[in-house]
């Protein structure tokens, strides 16, 4: 689970609510993923906090196949690239 400090609490408590964006770029060699969240059914701007966690690519990848695999999601199939492609491709 996610814990994060209070500004006037120096006990960890669980960050929960709704994610309502997202966004991600790379950072060195990881990945810094910045989530939205909410506590509230119907978000106003000032009820929308903000997370930022950065995870090294494996990290990344483990949650990616974790929340593919819960939605019952796949990848496509790979397509295999024909010698021609390969040599002027």
């Amino acid at each position: 689970m996610a814990t994060a400090n209070s500004p006037s609490d120096d006990t960890p408590h669980e960050l929960s609510g709704v994610v309502v964006g997202w966004k991600h770029r790379a950072f060195a060699r990881n990945i810094h993923l910045t989530v939205q969240s909410s506590k509230t059914p119907r978000p106003t701007p000032e009820a929308i906090d903000t997370h930022h966690l950065l995870m090294t690519r494996n990290q990344a990848l483990l949650l990616a196949n974790y929340l593919m695999r819960v939605t019952g999601q796949q990848l496509p199939p790979r397509r295999r690239r024909t010698l021609w492609q390969r040599l002027f491709g």
